[in-house]
């Protein structure tokens, strides 16, 4: 699990598919109890605390794992959700892109190549093995909200 700040009301949690157990993003239950321990952690081991109103949208890369894109609302009437929280959550199935310098060796097989605006994008067609998968993270900043 990696935490990217964007700003003080904004972050994305990123979680790789084998650090997510079998949590089924279809269901609302299961998903409310997967963000309550989420949050325990988050607190705990990161003292990040989570309070106050949240729109959470959870984009899901059957390769990679899945991404919470976490924004508070600031609300007038905030003392209300003091030590609690309330969100609003969006599930979004989607194939994350990579963005890169240079295109990986070895991998020609398993990607497809897209040309953007002089950018390369790599996007996965079939499954990398962890070291792959490690190494094309290490090396590309992951796209995953492009529609």
């Amino acid at each position: 699990m990696s935490i990217k700040f964007i700003d003080e009301n904004v972050f994305d949690i990123y979680i790789k598919k084998d650090g997510l157990g079998n949590v089924d993003f279809n269901n609302k239950d299961n998903i409310e109890k997967y963000l309550k321990k989420l949050f325990r952690i988050l607190k705990n081991k990161y003292f990040v605390k989570i309070e106050g109103f949240y729109n959470i949208t959870i984009y899901i890369d059957k390769y990679y794992g899945v991404i919470f894109h976490l924004e508070k609302e600031e609300l007038e009437y905030y003392d209300y959700f003091k030590n609690q929280v309330d969100m609003r959550i969006i599930s979004i199935d989607t194939e994350f892109l990579y963005l890169v310098d240079d295109i990986p060796n070895g991998l020609s097989n398993k990607i497809k190549i897209c040309i953007i605006n002089n950018n390369i994008y790599l996007k996965i067609k079939k499954e990398l093995t962890n070291l792959e998968m490690m190494n094309l993270i290490e090396n590309s900043k992951i796209i995953y909200d492009y529609n």
